[in-house]
């Protein structure tokens, strides 16, 4: 068998997998990822998000469209507000510049646990 996980890890793994369950009512795994990409990225255009991604443009413009709440996907699920902001990109204003929302930032929060600088700012 493989090496188990740290205890710490193992309960990350467990809170990963209980946000994504609970986000999965509004939003497919391909959003959710999408979603990721661009908090790890901010300022992706549609056509970069795509490449990061591996899928087609169209693709990726049907998630962007679901994120910024423009439409429900075929399941009928959809955020309740806009997980995202598209606008001008700051390096090149033909472009479109994908960032969170706040209501964004607060998911991908609740799925990935505090960042670097909030554990440290806790005695780690």
């Amino acid at each position: 068998m493989g090496t188990p996980f740290e205890a710490d890890d193992t309960q990350r793994l467990r809170d990963l997998r209980d946000a994504i369950a609970a986000a999965g009512d509004e939003l497919s795994l391909p959003q959710l990822l999408a979603l990721l990409t661009i908090a790890a990225e901010p300022n992706l255009s549609v056509n970069d998000l795509a490449e990061r991604m591996g899928v087609p443009q169209q693709s990726a413009s049907r998630f962007v469209a679901v994120l910024l709440g423009r439409y429900q996907s075929a399941s009928g699920a959809g955020p309740k507000e806009p997980l995202i902001d598209q606008g001008v990109s700051l390096t090149d204003p033909r472009k479109r510049a994908l960032t969170l929302t706040p209501a964004g930032r607060d998911l991908v929060t609740r799925m990935t646990g505090p960042g670097p600088s909030t554990r440290h700012s806790k005695g780690h």
